[in-house]
């Protein structure tokens, strides 16, 4: 038997469009394909994503918005509330403190004294103490006026201006000038009773 090689390469027929299609379509058109197909679920998938955050988002502007409404209605009580308060703030603390004084013309008082009817009226800076007194008493009315000279270092010019004679009773009226008169702030007071 005799073997021949044959050194010509093969002679095949040529491929035709649809062979070279059918090729492309099971080689490079598959991968192209499927790499299509992962982008596209990739899309999907995170379109999903931002639809849920958007209802999320949509759901927190809702209970926003649900709050704002329900505090615009208190906002201008509040704000009528807070112009109060300033303006009481203000008047407080410009007012001058009167209690120090009254505190002194009770300590100023005669122990057993026959003094009624005590009036002590402040105007601005000045004060009239006027009363009754027992007429058999007109030492405690000179008392009275001797420990207003005395111990209230922030009146001055205490004097006697009326002294009338009734029937059994004197009537007296006296009158100062308060001198540096105190004023206690809030904060003063929101302090002390804090300790």
């Amino acid at each position: 038997m005799k073997r021949g090689f044959n050194l010509l390469k093969s002679q095949a027929e040529p491929p035709s469009v649809w062979s070279k299609v059918y090729d492309w379509a099971l080689g490079t058109a598959r991968i192209v394909i499927i790499v299509v197909l992962i982008i596209v679920l990739i899309a999907f998938g995170f379109r999903i994503f931002i639809d849920m955050q958007a209802k999320a988002l949509d759901t927190q502007i809702q209970q926003g918005e649900a709050v704002l409404n329900v505090l615009s209605q208190n906002e201008t009580q509040i704000r009528v509330i807070q112009s109060k308060t300033a303006s009481y703030a203000q008047i407080w603390n410009t007012t001058p403190d009167y209690s120090d004084v009254v505190a002194d013309i009770n300590a100023s008082l005669p122990i057993s004294t026959s003094i009624t009817n005590l009036d002590i009226s402040i105007n601005g800076s000045s004060l009239t103490i006027s009363g009754v007194a027992d007429k058999t008493r007109e030492q405690d009315i000179i008392d009275l006026e001797n420990n207003l000279k005395n111990n209230m270092s922030y009146l001055t010019s205490t004097a006697l201006e009326q002294l009338q004679d009734t029937s059994d009773q004197l009537k007296f009226n006296f009158t100062a000038n308060i001198i540096n008169i105190k004023t206690k702030s809030l904060s003063n007071i929101t302090d002390n009773n804090a300790n």
